[in-house]
């Protein structure tokens, strides 16, 4: 009987998949999302769930770069096409696993349009899924049952990180960062580190942060509050994210001495100059952390351990920290056993679309039998 499925949809997923099953003892096989075109039509249809994918759909694109130039009428109508589309998925999905034998079904993301509604048809047939990922650390990989991101099996409680074993050194779990300090940037400030609109990350797990534009607003704000109440200067660097076409030429039209971008300075340079880091759900506050950085997660995120970092959930939250940040410590101990969890007992070595080696397929197919064996 076959173990897994692996379901591709993109030509990136398929090749990765393709190459898991060359490189593995594991009895897989790749099933391309194009060679599943009929529903089936007797099928318990969650049609509550369908309608939510189809709104998240509606968020994501709406808030887009193309879609913020739509017109207004449009998005009731797109929400209603997608749910069509949602509800047809379903019934494709469900003909395929009530003839599949896998009872693990792994996909990539599993946030996706397409994968969300396939997870969702997964346990009408008792089928489970493992969801792959680039990340949580730079060059890792990670396959959780669970979820990507703030959906995963992570542990979120910085007891946990308190009393494990640590199984590597706690130098192995920071930067040995040494870069000088460019003379353009401030002696102090705060490094916001934008991030792509559409990614799940965003329209997900960001509950009151919708875009970019609100969070340069938001801290806008926080460095007007402080300096009036407390005469204090705040100083704001921020960073495009190189893979995000949005156009923020608004924004930089409204620099100040306190709200400045820098997308010429790397973010290594930024990161490991800044007195602090505010982001949503970023990578870089997790390489923020690993270059003990005080960091301030605003959304959902891996990352966002109230004792490891500092999570925030409204304007007040974020005002009183970055009013305080000399009295803010940083938890070194809890820091370093979370990055050695990630590095050593959660994530796969190699980036999975973009260079695994050997090593990648030997600790894939390692964590995939654990999964296995625990569900």
């Amino acid at each position: 009987m076959t173990k897994f499925a692996l379901f591709a949809a993109s030509r990136d997923q398929r090749n990765y998949f393709l190459q898991l099953h060359e490189h593995t003892s594991l009895d897989t096989q790749v099933v391309w999302y194009k060679t599943l075109s009929l529903p089936t039509l007797f099928a318990r249809f969650p049609m509550a769930k369908l309608w939510e994918q189809a709104r998240i759909l509606t968020t994501r694109k709406r808030y887009s770069r193309k879609g913020k130039d739509a017109p207004e009428w449009i998005w009731p109508v797109y929400t209603t096409v997608s749910f069509v589309q949602a509800i047809w998925f379903f019934g494709v999905y469900c003909r395929w696993l009530k003839r599949e034998p896998a009872t693990f079904i792994g996909m990539w993301n599993g946030k996706k349009f397409r994968q969300a509604v396939l997870a969702l048809a997964l346990p009408y047939y008792q089928k489970k899924g493992l969801y792959f990922e680039m990340g949580p650390l730079p060059g890792m990989s990670s396959i959780d049952p669970k979820g990507i991101n703030f959906a995963s099996s992570v542990p979120r409680d910085v007891e946990f990180y308190l009393n494990r074993p640590m199984r590597g050194t706690a130098s192995e779990t920071c930067y040995a960062l040494q870069s000088k300090r460019p003379n353009h940037l401030p002696d102090a400030y705060i490094f916001v580190p934008f991030q792509v609109v559409e990614d799940s990350n965003i329209y997900l797990f960001s509950s009151w942060i919708r875009d970019m534009r609100q969070l340069f607003e938001l801290c806008r704000s926080v460095a007007e509050t402080v300096q009036q109440e407390q005469g204090q200067k705040l100083y704001f660097i921020f960073k495009e994210h190189p893979a995000c076409d949005e156009q923020y030429s608004d924004l930089k039209a409204q620099q100040t001495e306190q709200l400045c971008f820098e997308n010429e300075t790397d973010t290594s340079v930024l990161i490991e100059h800044a007195s602090a880091i505010v982001t949503i759900n970023s990578t870089v506050g997790l390489e923020g952390l690993m270059a003990r950085k005080k960091v301030f997660v605003l959304g959902g995120a891996q990352f966002g351990i109230e004792g490891i970092s500092y999570p925030v959930c409204s304007e007040p939250d974020l005002l009183e920290g970055l009013s305080h940040l000399d009295a803010l410590t940083v938890n070194e101990v809890a820091i370093a056993s979370y990055i050695d969890f990630l590095k050593h007992e959660y994530a796969i070595p190699g980036n999975a679309m973009r260079s695994p080696d050997e090593t990648h397929w030997q600790a894939a197919e390692q964590k995939l039998k654990q999964w296995m064996a625990l569900s």
